[in-house]
């Protein structure tokens, strides 16, 4: 039975590879073709992040004193299209350096657009707590304090024992301009008394000089 049936296999299958024999070669030749475009796009991707990390490692090692300098140019790359693979590293990077150089307008933008664009990201509580130390040293304190607060349950415990601290160096600068000034005492004011009357004296009479008696006259001496 089996060896009558080989033939009408081998038959039909010939039969069937010449029917489908331009779709089989189509179907191999865009599996070639897949494979040598992944194989293109992989290359290309590992070509493209090996530069972009070139490119990282040139603003690391950038001969400037400038820390201003620096974190504008991790802030460029982090922007750059065809630097995708390292734009995360490079926003937080560019906030870090200007937190570190004082410029806590600028390192605060930056840390709330790597909050905004990487939600998820490697460094979502370092951003948080950067900013929150931004807004302090802004006079922004009640926002800071709500940060601080977030982080205090960080899971993280560098995130953590640093934003407590933070937080009750907030909470002892806060402290003071929460208590409501006491208004000063109002001095009670004096019912206005009338002026004293001085009192009327009786015109006293004018002394009435004495009346001297006439002294009786001396006898002339006798000349005899």
């Amino acid at each position: 039975m089996s060896e009558s049936n080989e033939p009408d296999i081998m038959y039909h299958g010939a039969e069937w590879f010449e029917k489908y024999k331009a779709k089989l070669l189509s179907g191999a030749l865009f599996a070639i073709i897949g494979v040598v475009v992944f194989q293109l796009y992989s290359a290309n991707k590992a070509e493209t992040q090996a530069d972009s990390e070139t490119a990282l490692f040139a603003v690391q090692n950038l001969d400037a004193t400038n820390l201003l300098e620096i974190a504008g140019a991790y802030k460029k790359l982090s922007s750059d299209p065809d630097r995708k693979s390292v734009a995360e590293r490079a926003l937080i990077l560019s906030a870090k350096t200007w937190l570190e150089e004082g410029a806590y307008d600028k390192a605060k933008t930056a840390f709330g657009e790597y909050r905004k664009q990487h939600e998820r990201g490697h460094w979502v509580n370092e951003a948080k707590l950067g900013q929150a130390v931004c807004q302090e040293a802004t006079g922004e304190t009640d926002e800071a304090i709500r940060n601080y607060i977030s982080l205090t349950n960080s899971a993280s415990a560098a995130i953590q024992k640093r934003a407590t601290a933070l937080l009750e160096a907030a909470q002892t600068k806060l402290d003071p301009l929460l208590a409501k000034p006491k208004p000063a005492p109002v001095p009670p004011v004096e019912e206005s008394k009338p002026a004293p009357v001085p009192p009327v004296e009786e015109p006293k009479p004018a002394p009435v000089p004495p009346v001297e008696k006439p002294k009786p006259a001396t006898p002339a001496p006798d000349n005899k």
